[in-house]
């Protein structure tokens, strides 16, 4: 039997409620959450604007890049953990703002920004968008850093000749797409041959939007491996592993009759 190329790893799906525009508020509950998961998991992953929700006072009051305490704090906690964090954070740098999805390490923090500004929630207004698509790295497995309304563009999402293993999305996403939600997780894994793992918030936000969740964990074939229930505060983890992902891709090729293109971002 062949050794795998590259570990398996143990994800938690951490579907929460948010406090909104309170990151101390947030930060004690992720460090609750963290110290019951402590040695169980490699990777955990929060929903996107894990410190303060989803909203343009939010955006407005976006963490100063490198200067930011709360940021540190989530280093600290996967370092005390041993463990790395996923999530995203509004964030300034100079004169511009962000949403900015993370990948939080001992010793490193790797990043990338919100591509698709959610217009009809007033990210186009305030922030940013990035201008490079990146990968990131953890534990020898890649990963596409997604944020949100990014799950909706394929062409962004596109895994070009398996660049990447995992696509991670972060998200608020409302009650009222849903089902959104739950076809385009499972569409994503199965046009890109990868697992892909999709965590929401749960609860009623500043401005009046209900979340159920409906977080959950692909396989490359589509199938939901894991997942947590709609609408309640839950942590679900399960253990993925490269075998069955590399034999996918070995015996059903799609991705060499892939078309090609570029991206003009």
């Amino acid at each position: 039997m062949s050794t795998p190329k590259k570990p398996n790893l143990r994800i938690a799906l951490v579907q929460c409620s948010l406090f909104d525009l309170d990151p101390q508020a947030n930060l004690q509950a992720i460090a609750n959450e963290l110290a019951q998961l402590s040695g169980q998991i490699d990777l955990a992953v929060l929903p996107e604007a894990c410190l303060t929700g989803f909203s343009e006072d939010a955006m407005n009051k976006g963490e100063v890049w490198h200067e930011s305490k709360a940021i540190g704090e989530l280093q600290r906690l996967a370092k005390s953990h041993n463990l790395a964090i996923a999530c995203s954070v509004f964030i300034r740098h100079e004169d511009k703002y962000a949403n900015r999805f993370l990948l939080i390490e001992e010793h490193s923090i790797q990043w990338q920004d919100k591509r698709h500004l959610f217009r009809m929630g007033g990210e186009a207004r305030q922030l940013t968008p990035t201008s490079e698509r990146k990968l990131i790295s953890f534990k020898g497995w890649n990963i596409l850093p997604i944020i949100c309304y990014d799950l909706r563009f394929p062409v962004w999402c596109r895994c070009k000749q398996n660049d990447y293993d995992i696509a991670i999305c972060v998200a608020n996403w409302p009650k009222g797409r849903r089902l959104v939600w739950s076809t385009l997780l499972q569409a994503r894994a199965m046009e890109n041959l990868c697992y892909t793992i999709g965590v929401n918030r749960v609860g009623t936000d500043i401005s009046g939007l209900s979340y159920t969740g409906d977080s959950a964990l692909v396989s490359p074939r589509g199938e939901v491996l894991a997942s947590c229930t709609p609408s309640e505060t839950q942590t679900s983890i399960y253990e993925i592993s490269y075998a069955p992902l590399e034999d996918l891709r070995q015996k059903f090729p799609v991705w060499l009759d892939a078309d090609d293109f570029t991206f003009n971002l």
